[in-house]
């Protein structure tokens, strides 16, 4: 390294071992005037940081290139694997899983309590007024409290199941009537199921009601004369 004397400019050639690694004061041998040496660097110089990369497929990090060193996968043609695609929603409500067999017996028996519920209820309030006819009045009144009890239930089932497909017992449990279409199963439909279809499948030993434990779409024999689901919610 040239050396320069601030002071005077007399230079002189030193080499770069010669020179100390911490500041120190010399004197110039023509002028004997002072300056600080220059420090000499210590150690090596750090090396400069070579850019990394990951391979896509391997997942092996290694020195920037155009190639992966293990795999031999050329970057510039990696295209990442399609994801699948979501399966669509369908917004039918057919579509949707059925209820079993145990679901439904078990919003049948809620419905029955219901059912008799008001059938006491209101059966209670003829009684009474058929008790104030007297005798007669009481004999004719145990008929009409039967043909009420009927009318009661028939109601029930019809205008519940086909106002939105839902007695209160399916209503607890979230299942619900629909057409196998999907659609709403209205009123005609309801009365075909609830009274029709299921007079059906009671009287042959209740095997109807018991098609829904097998069947592949948990159709009870009514269900499949009124061409109806019960569907989760």
């Amino acid at each position: 390294m040239q050396l320069t004397c601030p002071h005077c400019q007399f230079s002189k050639d030193v080499p770069d071992q010669k020179l100390p690694t911490e500041p120190t004061r010399v004197s110039c041998p023509q002028c004997k005037g002072s300056f600080t040496l220059p420090q000499r660097k210590s150690g090596l110089e750090p090396e400069p940081e070579v850019p990394q990369i990951k391979c896509p497929a391997c997942g092996i990090e290694q020195a920037k290139s155009s190639t992966c060193a293990s795999c031999g996968l050329i970057f510039a043609k990696y295209r990442p694997p399609a994801q699948p695609a979501a399966p669509a929603v369908s917004d039918n409500l057919a579509d949707r899983p059925k209820a079993g067999f145990w679901l439904r017996f078990v919003a049948v028996f809620i419905d029955a309590i219901i059912v008799v519920a008001i059938q006491f209820v209101l059966g209670f309030f003829l009684a009474l007024a058929g008790a104030k006819v007297g005798r007669g009045g009481t004999e004719a009144m145990g008929g009409l409290l039967m043909i009420f009890g009927y009318v009661i239930s028939f109601a029930y089932y019809i205008i519940l199941t086909g106002h939105g497909g839902q007695t209160l017992g399916k209503m607890i449990l979230r299942i619900q009537v629909v057409r196998t279409d999907g659609t709403s199963i209205g009123y005609g439909k309801a009365f075909f199921r609830e009274v029709i279809g299921k007079f059906i499948s009671g009287i042959i030993f209740a095997i109807g009601y018991l098609m829904a434990a097998f069947d592949d779409q948990k159709q009870a024999l009514h269900d499949r004369m009124a061409r109806t689901y019960v569907i989760k919610l």
